[in-house]
């Protein structure tokens, strides 16, 4: 089934919405884009991309709070019509009205708008130069903004919203206390409009704040009716819901039938997991449900998906609005991927913007995507962060134990870090202005202390705080190692067993090493002096894998054994580690894999068994480069509560503002951007705004494992400024201030 006002939908990028009338999809006036009657539903589309091959499409079918179960119904149908007539690759969003998800909310600028009534009833849009009425607008959200109109008393009134009054021809803008200069300005924004597009430009705009007289904030409640400004109350309203486990994920299977069973599926999640024939649904704590349909999957299923959600959010007692998100077989969204182990099939067209050095994985040559993705999957955490090229001087001291500087320790040859200790290292380097520039590394051990891993970074903030200017801090879990971070040591790191609490002595995982003299690495990186380094691992054959170097040390043998996938520079490379890290005594035998001598395998315990994943790389390059790269700004109120709201996917530097913080996440590593003007308490509670956004997200990654770069607004590296659509460095200057922009709207009043 077609239709007609479906015929030219998604020819090119850009916004289309149809609106329910009579179970029809009838499309509305540009004119109208961004406002929703509440008893309606639309279905709106998203297209992006350049041309016809590398077009996709969102589909997002909104539910206004009074809309029908006919309207409901009709808008779900006439959606999956929709993406039938656009090849089925389309990914289905359920949207409902206050509870919108970002990528939806960043389509309408400044604002979304909620308006009363439906098509039915013939609600037409706001009367040109409207007046003599008493209209009040609540303004929810910091960056997604949401515009609803609410009954014109005291009563609507809370602290941590914006509200505009409509009396006549005067708009009021009651501004909350504490909000950012980015909020402000979208708030003016938003009030501007109503008098060009409300009003005619007739009318004058009196913004209410905390600079306000007492005067003019009783104009404000004597316009309103009733009330003051210290009976306001705060609103503590949240948009999270029960989950047996808040920051669990599930897959289930869905059994199909006329009742809803689901079959457990256990971590890790695996894309192998899903069957062509088969539709499964992956509970998410903070992308909402997802229904996965298989290609093989009958089309009566297919068009009637939305019960299936409709049953799972009913029987797990989740409340109605929660996001419900379709995707089909072979045209996943990256947020989706992002929950699974590993996720082998990549779309070019919804890929995040690459490195040239990595570009060739999303090239349409078989053999340069593998040759790239294996350089990307073996190669240093954070690829791109290189302040500079590794030539500045370092200082090096350990924290754990004893506090000592252990400079000297590092100074020629290899460079060892133990994974029971953590190290503050700080480099000072010049940075394009010719100015003094600083990198503080945090570098945590897989098996240190919590004490320890809270004393280093203590250290690191006060560091920091002596430094002054020209300082990013960057916390590396073993293991996340960024490429300048091995750079610096040019490429002979080792990290090994033990620590200051053993006194440093060579050691492995059985605790063995004075009887049997046995240990493993691994040997891995992709460029000789800049990202090679050795790890130990545990002394087992089930450590092995084919696309790797390891050194494995006996009491008289030192075997370097080649997996038959490694490459050339990982073989070199040993060969300098086993001088390094084994030194030049011992007998050193180069082994190929599958010719290894019975001697070898009774050092490893026995022969290993048969891996279903032989390459780790794989998940690592995966997880690289299917993850959706996100900002989210972050609210510290007085009483330390924290917020998390994620901003549109389409995000700039405009977004950023210079009181606010904001966590740009690449999948890879965490940047905290911290504006020049953030509060001095949201400084201070940087690590819980971390934790608490890594342990909500349900991903694979902990607090612990988590890469984080701390950067300061105007110290920005230029890695970070190459993950926006464009940087202007001098933005903070020359933007109006709030006090200017507040002049020149009281300058545009008129009546």
């Amino acid at each position: 089934m077609e239709h007609p006002n479906f015929t030219e939908a998604g020819a090119g990028p850009g916004i289309e919405i149809w609106t329910i009338d009579k179970f029809e999809p009838v499309p509305i006036d540009t004119k109208l884009y961004g406002k929703f009657y509440n008893g309606d539903s639309y279905i709106v589309l998203k297209t992006t991309g350049e041309d016809q091959s590398t077009l996709y499409h969102d589909a997002h079918f909104w539910l206004g709070e009074n809309t029908t179960q006919d309207k409901m119904g009709s808008a779900a149908i006439w959606t999956v019509t929709l993406d039938d007539m656009l090849g089925g690759k389309a990914v289905h969003h359920r949207e409902v009205q206050g509870h919108e998800s970002s990528l939806f909310l960043g389509y309408f600028k400044p604002a979304i708008r909620y308006l009363e009534g439906g098509n039915e009833s013939g609600f037409n849009e706001v009367e040109t130069n409207a007046g003599a009425e008493k209209r009040l607008l609540k303004l929810s959200g910091c960056d997604n903004m949401r515009i609803k109109e609410v009954p014109a008393e005291a009563s609507s009134l809370t602290k941590d919203h914006c509200f505009i009054l409509e009396v006549d021809h005067d708009i009021f803008v009651l501004m909350p206390e504490g909000a950012k200069a980015t909020q402000r300005r979208k708030i003016i924004s938003v009030a501007n409009k109503l008098r060009d597009d409300e009003h005619n430009g007739r009318a004058t705009i009196e913004i209410i704040d905390e600079f306000s007289s007492d005067e003019d904030v009783g104009l404000f409640f004597e316009a309103l009716g009733s009330g003051s400004k210290d009976e306001i109350d705060s609103d503590d309203s949240s948009e999270t819901y029960a989950r047996a486990n808040i920051s669990a994920v599930y897959l289930y299977k869905v059994l199909l039938g006329d009742d809803l069973e689901l079959e457990a599926l256990n971590k890790p999640f695996k894309q192998s997991k899903l069957a062509a024939d088969e539709v499964y649904i992956l509970d998410t704590p903070c992308s909402g449900v997802y229904i996965w349909i298989g290609s093989e999957v009958s089309s009566e299923v297919k068009k009637t998906y939305h019960e299936i959600a409709d049953k799972y959010l009913q029987a797990k007692e989740y409340p109605a609005w929660v996001n419900v998100t379709k995707v089909s077989q072979g045209s996943e969204s990256s947020t989706f991927k992002q929950y699974f182990h590993n996720w082998d099939a990549i779309s070019a067209s919804r890929s995040k913007t690459v490195t040239d050095s990595d570009a060739g994985y999303f090239s349409e040559d078989a053999e340069q995507v593998a040759t790239t993705a294996k350089l990307i999957g073996k190669s240093a955490a954070a690829r791109g962060y290189m302040p500079d090229s590794g030539d500045g001087s370092l200082t090096i001291t350990r924290i754990s134990g004893e506090e000592a500087d252990v400079t000297e320790e590092f100074a020629s040859g290899l460079s060892v870090l133990y994974q029971n200790d953590v190290y503050l290292i700080k480099y000072q380097y010049t940075n394009e202005d010719g100015a003094d520039a600083y990198v503080v590394y945090a570098w945590i051990g897989a098996e240190a202390s919590d004490d320890a891993k809270e004393a280093v970074l203590t250290k690191a903030y006060e560091l920091e705080d002596e430094l002054e200017a020209g300082v990013t801090l960057v916390k590396v879990p073993q293991g996340k190692e960024p490429k300048h971070f091995l750079t610096i040591f040019k490429g002979n790191l080792a990290i090994v067993f033990g620590g200051s609490d053993n006194e440093n002595k060579p050691t492995n995982a059985k605790g063995s090493f004075e009887d049997d003299s046995i240990r493993l690495f691994r040997v891995e990186g992709t460029e000789l002096g800049v990202d090679m380094r050795a790890i130990q691992v545990s002394e087992t054959a089930d450590s092995l894998e084919d696309d790797d170097v390891y050194v494995l040390e006996t009491q008289e043998i030192v075997y370097l054994w080649n997996g038959k996938e490694s490459n050339d520079t990982e073989q070199e490379a040993a060969q300098s580690f086993v001088k390094m890290v084994v030194g030049e005594v011992k007998e050193v035998t180069v082994v190929a894999q599958g010719e290894e001598p019975e001697e070898f395998w009774e050092a490893l315990g026995g022969q290993p068994e048969e891996k279903e994943d032989p390459s780790g790389w794989r998940q690592q390059v995966n997880r690289r480069v299917t993850t959706p790269r996100t900002l989210t700004s972050v609210t510290v109120s007085v009483t330390k509560k924290i917020r998390f709201e994620d901003l549109d996917t389409e995000y700039t530097q405009q977004d950023l503002s210079d009181d606010g913080v904001y966590i740009l996440d690449t999948g890879e590593e965490l940047y905290l951007w911290q504006g020049k003007n953030m509060p001095e308490r949201v400084k201070v509670a940087r690590n819980d705004i971390v934790k608490e956004y890594i342990e909500d997200d349900g991903l694979e990654r902990t607090v612990d494992s988590a890469l984080v770069v701390l950067v300061k607004q105007g110290e920005e590296p230029s890695v970070f400024k190459k993950l926006f659509p464009e940087w202007d460095s001098d933005m903070w200057e020359n933007l109006t201030s709030y006090e200017d922009i507040k002049n020149e709207t009281k300058a545009a009043n008129s009546k």
